[in-house]
């Protein structure tokens, strides 16, 4: 299958519904460079455990299918130089990001999976925030003074006495960060989370984002923290932390789990006051919406990664948007097979973000449908020495949507394959105020000309209609690596393997990746940044040669990550 047009004027209209909340401000504060100073947590408190890892929260999910086939193989590339024929340039930076270790994420005795990824890059300085770390670089790759830091004294959260497992350190994962162009300030979010999901120990129940906005265009100064209360009041939880921004509004987003983990909920939005967290002002309400759905004939959906958009463009409506996994409300699919498919992306606007600060209307929201190619659930990925033992994830838009230019750029992953079922990825963009009435929307498939699984995508667009896209691939010969290609026209579609990024130099945790560990936890997304003027920076997870169950700092959780640079007109 190719492009997708939209085609929405035969199908019947959906209706969509949503309840008012607001995120209680707990807190705001400022962290200087002192306030990081200090020594990195060691690593060495708890009892290890062969698979320590983040909790994995899947609001969806089904059984894998045997057999599909979505998607088409495409061209092999062709020979090139500076570019590919297919557009792809080589990178202008490309050097290492930060590694697994019992040091990086220290909660646990010996480190955890997965990393995660948060990027942000202006033309002087590259953020990047793993599980439970954070760091500053040059765009050469040099790690500046005072970095890496822990996430804990990144938000300055407060030690744990509750949490004797730990050390007293609190529980944070899920980074996020994003460069704002329009003003050189760089912004970060992790979640905390005590007393559920298993983490935090007898600690009493926690649910909080900590959204920090530097205070000036060096992302070693001085930031502005703001802790904010997720839970409405509730017992339930937040899990993977989502952020966007526009010229006026930070928006925020999370799946809402029971305190067990054991049943989905709900997805929340909100959305906070840009300008008074730029200034460390705290007089501003985080208001937004919570359970959304919408509702059709083939059923009631219940939304869930509800992705606000960073919005390169300028002022709102703050746009969210997340794909139709199940129950299609279309056609009641639940997302299985070809003949079981989900289409469509559900595209949220948030009016009158910030209005209600001084005295005006309350925000308001409506919802949209967008139609896309076909989807279904990816089986897990293939490495050397196992087989379908590598999460390739599910039908969430892992990474952070982009609107430039009036488009709005998105991508997930979904089962594909010329002969069977292959983890591959989708992709669309489509007008901001056009939905799914303009013939400018468009998606496709991205898939390896090798049969390789593909995943993890995030998307950037640059210059020139040039759409560059992020992602993972691994097989049974190839080592978990990371590439990126990018297409020119927005009607194209991406042709070839692309360049490598970094290559695999070992296949992931072996001898434990489907044996005693049946599917591995990887990803559980990338992360893309535009600087404002001509660069777009990628970050993504390959496999390291630290494969040692039993060696000091990494234990065999043998993830990397990896930094590079791309010219967005070139």
């Amino acid at each position: 299958m190719g492009m997708a047009p939209s085609a929405a004027a035969q199908q019947p209209t959906l209706t969509y519904s949503s309840q008012s909340g607001v995120a209680t401000l707990v807190a705001s504060y400022a962290v200087s460079p002192a306030d990081r100073g200090g020594s990195i947590a060691s690593g060495s408190f708890g009892a290890a455990n062969l698979n320590d890892q983040l909790p994995d929260l899947a609001p969806k999910a089904v059984g894998h299918a045997a057999a599909v086939v979505l998607g088409r193989a495409a061209p092999k590339p062709g020979s090139g130089s500076s570019s590919r024929p297919d557009g792809t340039p080589r990178p202008v930076a490309s050097f290492i990001g930060q590694q697994a270790s019992n040091v990086t994420c220290s909660y646990f005795a010996h480190g955890c999976n997965p990393p995660d990824m948060a990027i942000a890059a202006s033309p002087r300085r590259v953020l990047q925030g793993v599980n439970t770390q954070w760091e500053v670089l040059d765009t050469s790759g040099s790690v500046q003074p005072g970095w890496p830091t822990s996430a804990q004294k990144f938000f300055g959260v407060p030690s744990n006495a509750c949490d004797t497992d730990s050390g007293g350190q609190p529980f944070l994962s899920d980074p996020r960060a994003l460069y704002d162009p329009s003003t050189g300030r760089f912004w970060a979010a992790m979640l905390q989370l005590e007393g559920a999901l298993g983490v935090g120990g007898a600690c009493p129940l926690m649910t909080v984002y900590y959204i920090a906005v530097s205070q000036t265009q060096d992302p070693s100064g001085s930031w502005n923290v703001y802790e904010f209360d997720m839970s409405l009041g509730t017992t339930n939880v937040a899990d993977f932390t989502q952020i966007g921004l526009d010229g006026n509004a930070v928006y925020f987003s999370a799946n809402m789990f029971n305190q067990a983990g054991t049943a989905y909920e709900y997805a929340e939005i909100f959305e906070a006051n840009k300008h008074q967290m730029e200034a460390g002002r705290s007089a501003f309400s985080a208001d937004g919406f919570f359970n959304l759905q919408a509702h059709g004939p083939g059923g009631d959906f219940l939304a869930d990664t509800v992705q606000p958009a960073l919005n390169l463009d300028g002022d709102g409506p703050g746009v969210f948007v997340d794909t139709f996994d199940g129950p299609d409300p279309l056609t009641g699919n639940l997302c299985s097979s070809p003949a079981d498919a989900c289409r469509g992306l559900a595209v949220w606007r948030l009016g009158n973000p910030t209005g209600h600060d001084h005295g005006g209307p309350a925000p308001t929201l409506t919802g949209s449908r967008v139609d896309t190619a076909p989807f279904i659930f990816s089986p897990p990925a293939d490495e050397p020495g196992c087989v379908q033992c590598v999460d390739a994830s599910d039908l969430r838009i892992g990474a952070t949507p982009i609107l430039r230019d009036g488009m709005i750029s998105a991508s997930w992953e979904t089962g594909t394959g010329p002969d069977g079922l292959v983890p591959g990825i989708e992709w669309a963009q489509f007008p901001v105020d056009g939905g799914h009435q303009s013939s400018d929307a468009v998606s496709g498939y991205y898939t390896s000309p090798t049969g390789a699984a593909v995943s993890y995508p995030a998307l950037m667009p640059g210059k020139g209609g040039r759409l560059t896209l992020l992602f993972e691939r691994m097989s049974g010969t190839i080592n978990p690596e990371t590439r990126f290609i990018t297409k020119v026209g927005g009607r194209s579609q991406f042709a070839g393997d692309g360049r490598l990024l970094k290559a695999g130099e070992a296949p992931y945790r072996p001898g434990l990746c489907g044996a005693a560990i049946p599917v591995c936890r990887w990803g559980d997304y990338s992360a893309a940044s535009f600087d404002g003027r001509d660069g777009i920076w990628i970050a993504g997870e390959y496999a390291n040669p630290f494969t040692d169950a039993a060696a000091s700092p990494v234990f065999g959780r043998n993830w990397g990550t990896w930094i590079g640079e791309l010219a967005s007109g070139r």
